[in-house]
């Protein structure tokens, strides 16, 4: 696989196309490229992680990844379409990871995209498609599934730990006593490790664990229990206020 794409990046041309399937619980070792990448979950749901952070990829949306960037992908039953830029073909390069929500006319683009030769003809119908997709990826509008992880190794071992099972009713008190610190000093440590108040990166956690529960057709009220929430009308409210959508809109996409 590696091989292939480190061939294909050769290409000259301004995008390649790759489609790949992975099966549940398929780990993609630690790896870089040479290009832009826009990884595309065509089903399934795909989680990256970074020395930045850890990024959610739900069905119909798409993460960009920039070029150099070293990254492990965990997935559950997932078809992708990845999509390689040259650096110097696209309007706006991508400085970090970045989740964006794929529209009904980039979609198209991409599956039109993935039956393109790879030697495409620029100057002919091939080409115009490509050039499209390139300006129509360029400006998706980003979706908030990144969940920034300290590099503060007591901190980030409590925080991966977390999101591994994630609940509305840890509190700051609580963390802090763990490492050993006053609630004021863990405050002031959580935001310069994550950028984020302690209060919004829980929710955030929550809502990306979330994601991936419903996509593989869990129920939110079984969620919002096992998140400590007392109704799952109080879950919901939290998830819309994260996401500006209710959760029922990832189950359907999950359904879909």
């Amino acid at each position: 696989m590696m091989l292939k794409i480190d061939l294909l990046e050769q290409t000259d041309r301004d995008v390649v196309v790759v489609e790949s399937e992975y099966p549940d619980g398929h780990v993609v070792a630690s790896h870089t490229h040479k290009r832009v990448q826009l990884l595309h979950a065509i089903s399934g749901i795909m989680q990256l992680e970074t020395g930045q952070g850890t990024w959610i990829v739900p069905p119909g949306f798409a993460l960009w990844i920039p070029a150099g960037v070293r990254h492990q992908l965990r997935t559950s039953r997932v078809t992708t379409r990845s999509l390689y830029f040259r650096v110097d073909a696209l309007r706006r390069v991508p400085q970090a990871c970045q989740v964006i929500e794929v529209s009904p006319l980039l979609r198209e683009l991409i599956d039109a995209a993935a039956q393109v030769p790879v030697l495409y003809d620029i100057g002919q119908r091939d080409g115009a498609l490509m050039h499209l997709l390139l300006l129509e990826a360029s400006q998706s509008p980003a979706a908030p599934f990144h969940l920034p992880m300290p590099r503060d190794g007591e901190l980030a071992a409590i925080c991966n730990a977390f999101f591994r099972a994630p609940t509305q009713s840890i509190t700051p008190a609580q963390w802090a006593s763990r490492l050993h610190v006053s609630e004021r000093t863990f405050y002031r440590r959580f935001v310069a490790g994550t950028g984020l108040n302690f209060i919004d990166w829980r929710s955030r956690a929550c809502v990306l664990v979330a994601i991936s529960r419903l996509s593989q057709g869990d129920s939110v009220t079984s969620i919002a229990m096992d998140m400590g929430y007392e109704h799952p009308s109080a879950f919901s409210a939290m998830f819309r206020k994260v996401t500006g959508r209710p959760p029922s809109v990832y189950a359907r996409r999950a359904a879909a």
